[in-house]
């Protein structure tokens, strides 16, 4: 699908990222690449090169983009129990919807500055929490963990066979992390 001459005009590494994540839906992993990008841009191969230098690193920022996405469609919460039933649920969501995630996950090569990036995000979002910030973190590490791997196991090619509900697996086990972290919490306390 070529697009018009203000498109065009208006390609910048943010567009190149989201036309990515669009590729992705329509292609699959398979079918992204920076020669399947560009005849979608309607510009030749090589302009891709002054917003991402390759393959890796247009990966690598549609994975993060997508990430950011979760984040920020969290609604704000005060209660750290909240914030983190909605960031899996967001999570599960986002990665059931977008087409070859696990691939994608496994495959994408992040930068420091990119992982440091999408942390300074969560900790902004989770700073205003009920509970410490480094246990916040630590919590929400855990969920992604718990999450991504569910998510992965439910894409399997062999995940039909084994005739499981994994969404509902998933979020029992979400709640249960988080019942336990919160049991963790006044166990602590009470030391």
């Amino acid at each position: 699908m070529k697009r018009s001459a203000p498109a065009r005009a208006r390609l910048s590494r943010d567009s190149i990222v989201e036309e990515g994540i669009r590729l992705l839906g329509d292609d699959g992993l398979d079918g992204v690449s920076l020669r399947n990008l560009a005849t979608r841009l309607g510009i030749r191969a090589p302009s891709l090169y002054w917003h991402v230098p390759d393959k890796d690193a247009l990966l690598a920022a549609m994975m993060e983009r997508i990430f950011t996405g979760c984040i920020e469609s969290i609604p704000a919460r005060t209660h750290w129990k909240d914030w983190m039933r909605g960031f899996g649920v967001v999570l599960w969501r986002t990665q059931s919807a977008t087409r070859d995630f696990g691939r994608l996950f496994t495959t994408s090569p992040m930068e420091e500055v990119q992982i440091a990036r999408t942390n300074a995000l969560i900790a902004e979002r989770i700073a205003g929490l009920d509970i410490p910030l480094d246990d916040a973190m630590r919590i929400q590490g855990s969920v992604q963990a718990l999450i991504t791997g569910w998510s992965i196991f439910a894409h399997a090619e062999f995940s039909a066979a084994l005739h499981m509900d994994f969404r509902a697996r998933a979020l029992h086990d979400l709640d249960m992390l988080i019942e336990g972290e919160a049991a963790r919490m006044v166990r602590t306390a009470c030391r």
